[in-house]
């Protein structure tokens, strides 16, 4: 196999993988099966299957003996997550099954989206990041000229993600790394990277393909659609934590826009009162948007409306283990990232 039908078969995997991992209702689950299908009949994947499997999993025992609040118990290696994962796909789709039934226990919420949503994150996702593993690593293995490879392995890709709003911070940012990051890697933000009619969403959507991600959280940040859009990309990968370089901006942090005549900058998650916030502006977004579907009343009208409503639940979703995440882990004041040149920023990412 080259290296050029390698990188075709990646691509479709993980446009069919993303594709699959965001349904939230039963009648999305021929997303399942068209990615099923497609791993079954592509020889690298199944050989690589084939290769992990060493257990027979039976699933119908394993959700009668399950009570309604427990979740499943995923393994603790790569092979042993591919050959549970596949089967547990086979299982889903003997039937097919009704998945919200399955998924019971993975999250407080009572919505069937929900719950559908959340059994696919914490599930499936873990088979689909090990079965992409594997095919990236089979791609640097394959063998081709040295310019060519040189080129793959010379560079990383870095995404900027911040607010419109805080523009003046991602100059700063992207000024500041430009001398230490020269020749090892280059950034990607939207200002200049989407060309005139390219779709933002499908740019944003690239992330889950850079090698790390800068994010510079803001309260414009948390209260913006396209940047939540930005997060939910993120952390569909089960290992964001690794590629993850954050901001937390605070209101001091004022000084460094040109624009200083504005009221709030900082990101006030630091406490419940400020995560509790975030989370009551979403929900009356959401709750917004269900007014005006109401009011147009014949759903083909509101099919914009409709669309945006299930971001806006994806959103309030995830945010609040994303908001944790930057809770509990280790950040640096901006002022304190200038004063070093971003020498942990740089030092994070391994350059």
């Amino acid at each position: 196999m080259t290296k050029k039908e390698l990188r075709k078969i990646s691509l479709q995997y993980r446009t069919l993988s993303s594709q699959m991992l965001k349904i939230d209702s039963q009648e999305e689950i021929n997303r399942v099966k068209i990615f099923f299908d497609y791993i079954t009949n592509t020889p690298i994947i199944m050989e690589y299957i084939y290769k992990c499997h060493k257990e027979d999993y039976n699933f119908a025992e394993i959700y009668k003996n399950k009570s309604w609040n427990d979740i499943l118990t995923l393994p603790d290696s790569q092979e042993a997550i591919i050959d549970y994962g596949y089967q547990l796909l086979q299982y889903i789709l003997d039937g097919p099954k009704q998945l919200h039934t399955l998924a019971f226990g993975y999250t407080s919420s009572n919505k069937f989206k929900d719950m559908i949503a959340a059994f696919m994150r914490k599930t499936i996702e873990p088979f689909v990041i090990a079965v992409k593993s594997y095919l990236e690593l089979s791609l640097i293995d394959s063998p081709e000229d040295e310019q060519i490879r040189y080129a793959e392995t010379q560079e990383k890709n870095l995404f900027l993600s911040y607010c419109q709003k805080d523009s003046d911070i991602a100059n700063l940012i992207e000024d500041g790394l430009a001398p230490h990051i020269s020749g090892k890697a280059k950034i990607s933000r939207d200002i200049r990277d989407v060309e005139y009619h390219e779709s933002f969403k499908k740019f944003m959507q690239t992330i889950e393909i850079h090698d790390f991600v800068i994010m510079i959280v803001s309260d414009h940040y948390l209260k913006s659609r396209n940047c939540m859009f930005e997060v939910l990309e993120v952390i569909k990968d089960s290992q964001f934590q690794k590629k993850l370089a954050f901001i937390v901006l605070s209101d001091g942090d004022i000084q460094y826009y040109q624009d200083q005549t504005m009221s709030s900058v900082g990101a006030k998650i630091y406490s419940l009162e400020g995560q509790t916030a975030y989370s009551l502006y979403w929900t009356r977004v959401e709750k917004e948007l269900q007014e005006q579907i109401e009011a147009l009343g014949d759903p083909t009208r509101a099919i914009h409306q409709i669309k945006e409503k299930r971001i806006v639940q994806r959103i309030l979703l995830d945010l609040p283990e994303f908001m944790e995440f930057i809770k509990d882990a280790k950040g640096l004041p901006l002022s304190e990232h200038i004063d070093t040149e971003f020498k942990d920023i740089v030092k994070f990412m391994g350059l």
